[in-house]
């Protein structure tokens, strides 16, 4: 019997063994540990079936309860239902008289275990020697119960006493066992975490309650340069950079005696010496009793991320090309020099300095000459300004100067500003060496004086900003101070331009016509102008509107909205005799001609509205086609071979190149009025007129004369070979039933008259 007793006790400190290697072997793979684990209970319950004691034939009595029970316990459903299959398998294999007892033995430790792990998980009892025990007790008391169901089975007090005494203490010690396997297992684990962990690419070290360093990891040593063995039982005061003084440091261990955690940006020393910032947290460990035990620090070399921060305040405030202060940061300094100016009452001035040509010296040169410009113009204005003084680059060509602490009378400042301006404009106007170039510029300059803060800071750079253009607009290189006026000039222009966008959207820009004529006095077409019929202004002229639209940028939308009103009053004229052959030209902007898809705009729009192209003629200036001539002749050629046509505007004013006339797909030339106003007394205007008929014939191209106002002009003009007549001599600009009109006075076809008859359902048009 006690050898017995030795038999199973060895088996299931082999089992606990066995269990504990593989936990160990697998790992975090669950499922592979838990069926090796089911098959080594299974395998258990056979060795112990196989070496169990036998008191009768068939029936055996082994401890396979008490591992089928713990399996379910301690492994789950898939562990012990592995198990119960291996054991009960092999009872079944083995037959005899108590092959159902032992199969039912075999089935009800199972459930009872899991009954037990269920319990367990829901917190109603413990894996403690006691809750076992009594777990133990149990189990045996049901099942000697149950050998009393089955009448193969003889069951007396000689085996049920022992197994009732034995099975319960081998519950007890295999339950502990394997509570303790898994204990040390999630231990075990727990430490590689915490192992893993402590070496992260934060800096850590641990100190005891005194500050003396007792372990660091790998980070914290290339951040601070110092080895373990360097560190380990000093003070954590050697790594103190020196630049935080003893209020700092007590107030930190103040929050960590209240808290148990600090955390905050510090400097802290390298072994080199380097000093260098560091985002450190701490925290404080307590022992059971509540005692701090250590003290856990870790840290973050933040260097990196204050130099970016340092970049990136840099480019908040600073132009990336010159380095000077951008608008952002002249603004606050504008602001501040506004504040103190109210207190001190001395005056302060800006001036707004724009480089004469810039944009000229970019095309000709190319951009890194313009850009090496742009700083030595920085440069030059840093030496000639006084440390006090700002000097900023706004964008582009633009800089502006402030200079404070001007005299407190008015006129006095305003002529040390003018003494400060024309000192700059010198140091500017010498010429720039760029490499091997030599580049001449100067600038225009607009100042402005304050000496309160009655305006904000952008108010007082916008009012520099305008005399600066007052100052262009004089001629270059001239310096204007800013006045009123010149702010009332602006509101009106702003207020102009909100206006102008307001009648785009309610389309109130109406096209007027101006006919033209051919030699023989037949009206062959006319000129689409644009005039603005204002709610309460009434109908206002281009004079008023067109300039503002342009700085806005809101002429291309007048000129497309002119564009497709053409495109369908030629539609609508096409079904009539009288009107199927005049044509319409249109005044095209520069902008508009230099958009993208305007080419496909305007072939979409021919097609919506109907109208023939070769009756469309575009007017188009000499000095806008400058600016990007391949551009321009890549665009006319493609609308050319639609059949639109093309007419140079004002010819005779720009630069009348006989280059550009070659390639530019045009078939015809305007000249312009001011050349006709003098006929037919000034011999100049009737040489030019001259040559440009000449110039027109030989290249086969058309010639019409605007402004024809006298019949003395009208025959000269023939007489000189000009084909093509407009001006007031033949009509003013007039509504298109007007026009229309026009055409009924002068033909006699009655077609025309049906036309016209016809016109108040063609105003949708």
């Amino acid at each position: 019997m006690i050898f017995h007793l030795v038999e199973n006790a060895t088996l299931l400190l082999s089992l606990c063994w066995l269990q504990l290697l593989n936990t160990r072997f697998w790992g975090n793979n669950d499922s592979a540990a838990k069926l090796t684990s089911g098959l080594l209970f299974g395998f258990t319950c056979v060795i112990g079936i196989m070496m169990a004691r036998e008191p009768e034939s068939g029936l055996i009595f082994d401890a396979r309860s008490v591992v089928l029970s713990m399996a379910a316990l301690f492994g789950g459903p898939l562990v012990a239902g592995v198990a119960g299959l291996l054991a009960g398998g092999y009872r079944l294999w083995l037959g005899g008289a108590g092959m159902w007892p032992g199969v039912a033995e075999i089935v009800l430790s199972v459930l009872l275990g899991l009954a037990y792990r269920y319990v367990h998980r829901g917190g109603k009892v413990g894996t403690g020697p006691w809750s076992l025990l009594i777990f133990g007790l149990l189990t045996r008391t049901l099942l000697e119960g149950t050998f009393f169901l089955f009448p193969l089975a003889s069951v007396d007090f000689k085996t049920s006493v022992p197994m009732l005494l034995v099975m319960p203490l081998a519950t007890v010690g295999l339950g502990w066992m394997l509570g303790d396997i898994i204990r040390r297992v999630r231990d075990e684990r727990d430490l590689n975490i915490a192992a893993t962990a402590f070496e992260t690419r934060q800096g850590l070290l641990v100190t005891d309650p005194n500050s003396r360093i007792l372990r660091v990891n790998q980070a914290f040593s290339a951040i601070t340069g110092y080895s373990p063995d360097e560190v380990i039982g000093k003070q954590a005061s050697l790594l103190s950079s020196g630049r935080h003084n003893a209020v700092f440091y007590q107030a930190m261990w103040r929050q960590l005696s209240a808290t148990g955690r600090w955390q905050g940006e510090v400097w802290n020393r390298r072994k080199s010496g380097e000093l260098y910032p560091e985002w450190l947290s701490i925290s404080a460990v307590h022992d059971p009793r509540g005692q701090v035990s250590h003290y856990v620090a870790a840290m973050d070399d933040i260097t990196e991320r204050k130099a970016a921060e340092a970049r990136i305040q840099h480019l908040a405030f600073f132009d990336a090309l010159t380095g000077l202060p951008n608008r952002s940061l002249l603004l606050d300094r504008v602001q501040h020099a506004m504040n103190t100016g109210t207190r001190s009452n001395t005056y302060t001035a800006l001036l707004f300095l724009d480089v004469d040509g810039f944009k000229s010296i970019n095309d000709l040169h190319g951009h890194h000459i313009g850009d090496q410009l742009l700083r030595l113009v920085a440069e030059r204005l840093g030496d000639a300004v006084r440390s006090s003084d700002t000097v900023a680059r706004l964008g582009a060509d633009a800089f502006v100067v402030m200079i404070e602490d001007l005299d407190r009378e008015h006129q006095h400042a305003a002529t040390q500003a003018e003494l400060r301006a024309k000192e700059l404009w010198s140091a500017l106007g010498k010429p720039y060496r760029i490499d091997e170039l030599t580049v001449h510029s100067s600038v225009s300059m607009g100042v402005t004086l304050f000496s309160d803060d009655a305006s904000t800071a952008g108010e007082r750079i916008q009012q520099a900003e305008m005399a600066m253009y007052q100052a262009k607009a004089a001629g270059r290189r001239v310096i204007r101070f800013f006045d009123s006026a010149m702010q009332e000039a602006v509101s009106t222009r702003l207020l102009l331009e909100e206006d102008i966008r307001r009648g785009l959207q309610a389309e109130e820009f109406i096209p007027y016509l101006q006919p033209q004529l051919n030699e023989a006095g037949r009206v062959i077409g006319a000129e689409v102008l644009a005039r603005w019929q204002h709610p309460q202004r009434g109908l206002l002229a281009p004079g008023v509107f067109i300039e503002v639209a342009e700085q806005a940028g809101l002429v291309e939308q007048i000129d497309l909205q002119m564009l497709r009103r053409a495109c369908y009053r030629l539609s609508w004229w096409r079904q009539w005799p009288a009107t199927a052959s005049l044509g319409l030209a249109v005044n095209l902007s520069a902008r508009l001609l230099y958009q993208a898809d305007f080419v496909d705009t305007l072939l979409r729009l021919l097609a919506r509205s109907g109208a023939d192209p070769h009756q469309l003629k575009l007017e188009l200036t000499e000095t806008m086609l400058l600016d990007d001539m391949p551009a321009a002749i890549a665009r006319m050629r493609e609308l050319k071979g639609h059949g639109i046509r093309f007419s140079i505007d004002d010819f005779g004013t720009g630069y009348s190149s006989l280059a550009y006339l070659q390639k530019l797909p045009l078939d015809q030339l305007k000249i312009d009025q001011s050349f006709v106003r003098e006929l037919p007394e000034d011999g100049n205007s009737l040489a030019i007129i001259n040559a440009i008929c000449a110039l027109a014939g030989s290249l086969q191209l058309e010639v019409i004369a605007e402004g024809v106002e006298t019949e003395a002009q009208h025959r000269q003009l023939r007489d000189m070979g000009c084909r093509y007549f407009q001006g007031y001599l033949f009509g003013r600009p007039m509504p298109v039933g007007e026009f229309e009109r026009l055409l009924v006075a002068t033909e006699s076809d009655n077609a025309v008259v049906e036309t016209i008859s016809l016109e108040r359902d063609a105003e949708a048009c």
